[in-house]
């Protein structure tokens, strides 16, 4: 019984362990993505008032 309670225990840290390491990834790229997604649509519009300012 003491052998299965450590099995489960190990296996219960290796769950948690992933689980918790997979959600940071998981944070960590969609704050890369939203990051880089909204730097393009700042210099998409830093451009096109840059543009409409030469033209005037």
């Amino acid at each position: 019984m003491n052998t299965f309670m450590a099995i489960m225990s190990q296996l219960f840290w290796g769950v948690t362990v992933g689980a918790l390491s997979s959600t940071f990834s998981l944070l960590a790229k969609g704050t890369i993505v939203l990051g880089g997604l909204g730097g393009t649509a700042w210099y998409g519009l830093k451009r096109r008032r840059g543009s409409r300012k030469r033209k005037d």
